[in-house]
């Protein structure tokens, strides 16, 4: 991924890069580690999104939900962090419940075409 990658980061962090600039790259980083899980067969593959004004492109979370709720149970709630684990545990126990459409919704991902 870093032919792809590298030049996105490079850029981004240029201090002539501007905010709005900076998150387009941030979503296409996002863009590119969606598509290659979707190759991989580590997540299934899904309408294309676009992100909402107030929450932003929340691609990745869509991802990590398909991931959690494909986890085996022991391996759920493994968090490396000490402090982490309560916010952890609750929240990795609430995305492993809900249906990923829902997810998707409350995300305010929508499908390209919708």
């Amino acid at each position: 991924l870093a032919a792809e990658m590298v030049p996105l980061v490079d850029e981004a962090v240029e201090d002539a890069t501007s905010w709005p600039r900076r998150l387009e790259i941030l979503s296409l980083l996002s863009d590119i580690l969606d598509r290659t899980m979707v190759e991989l067969g580590i997540i299934a593959p899904h309408p294309r999104f676009v992100g909402n004004e107030s929450s932003g492109y929340r691609l990745l979370e869509h991802a990590y939900a398909e991931i959690v709720q494909k986890l085996p149970a022991a391996a759920k709630h493994h968090v490396p962090c000490w402090d982490q684990i309560y916010l952890e545990e609750f929240h990795t126990g609430y995305v492993d419940t809900i249906a990923i459409e829902e997810w998707d919704h409350i995300l305010c991902l929508t499908p390209v075409d919708s």
